[in-house]
């Protein structure tokens, strides 16, 4: 069986957030004021890496992203998992929102591998408490690190964008022209997302789904934990999906970089938080 080479995958390690930002584009509040915040099993995440590298041969970036992946309990042991595919991939970053502690542990598992690294998003001192702290730790154990200012001036990429699902469907037509813009949907760039056992081409589908704004139709995954598809089978579905002319979850979003002139909002404006 013929092996892909792909450019990223992300995984959703958890839902679970100290952060509610009003323009989150996992709409991590509206699964809140659901009482649905999924956290995945750390066995299936390791089960669906596992029938990943068996299905690619190569990807460039995996991204460990939540809600707040510090949060995750497993972080440790699923970085370790990941590290015994080191071959296969060329970097793995860890997303973290500032204001989380990162616990020696998962320092000391970080600084085994000079292909790992934590991006560390400073929504500025009165939410990104602990970036100072993240730092200062990050150096202690020679773990590499980059910040992204989202506070003050000179905010990264000028600011969030509105990433929530579309009251109303776009047709066909358009759908397919944000398809062949999107960022996300570049052939040779596609960003494909795990979901404990799901492998979904791009996330914001599969999170309109979750909180009950897109049709499961609409959504292109696999289920890589399913017992009764052959890996062959498995295999064919990736390929199909990696080299698909339209996604069908385009006509809920107006995409990621297709209009240059978008209006910008302040990064990590929150939501109140009850309790």
């Amino acid at each position: 069986m013929k092996k892909l080479i792909m450019d990223r995958v992300s995984c959703h390690v958890t839902a679970k957030c100290n952060l509610r930002c009003k323009k989150c584009a996992v709409y991590i509040p509206k699964l809140y004021e659901s009482g649905n915040v999924p956290e995945y099993s750390i066995d299936d995440i390791k089960k669906s890496f596992r029938i990943y590298f068996s299905l690619v041969e190569q990807v460039r970036l995996i991204s460990l992203t939540g809600g707040e992946p510090l949060l995750y309990p497993h972080l440790s042991e699923l970085i370790e998992y990941l590290l015994e595919y080191e071959k296969s991939f060329q970097k793995l970053e860890v997303f973290t929102n500032g204001a989380t502690a990162i616990s020696d542990m998962l320092l000391k598992t970080m600084s085994k591998s000079e292909k790992v690294s934590l991006f560390i998003d400073n929504y500025g001192p009165k939410i990104s408490t602990k970036v100072d702290e993240i730092e200062q730790n990050c150096k202690k154990f020679n773990v590499k690190y980059n910040i992204r200012n989202y506070s003050g001036e000179d905010v990264y990429l000028g600011g969030w964008v509105d990433r929530s699902i579309l009251s109303e469907k776009l047709d066909d037509e358009i759908a397919k022209e944000h398809f062949t813009k999107c960022v996300v949907a570049k052939p040779g760039g596609r960003l494909f997302t795990i979901f404990g056992r799901l492998l979904a081409f791009c996330a914001t589908p599969y999170c309109g789904y979750r909180v009950g704004k897109i049709p499961e139709k609409d959504v292109l995954c696999i289920d890589l934990c399913d017992d009764n598809t052959t890996l062959e089978e498995m295999g064919s579905k990736l390929f199909e999906m990696d080299k698909v002319e339209f996604n069908p979850g385009c006509a809920w979003c107006n995409g990621l970089g297709i209009y240059k002139d978008v209006e910008r909002f302040t990064p990590g404006e929150q939501v109140e938080i009850d309790g």
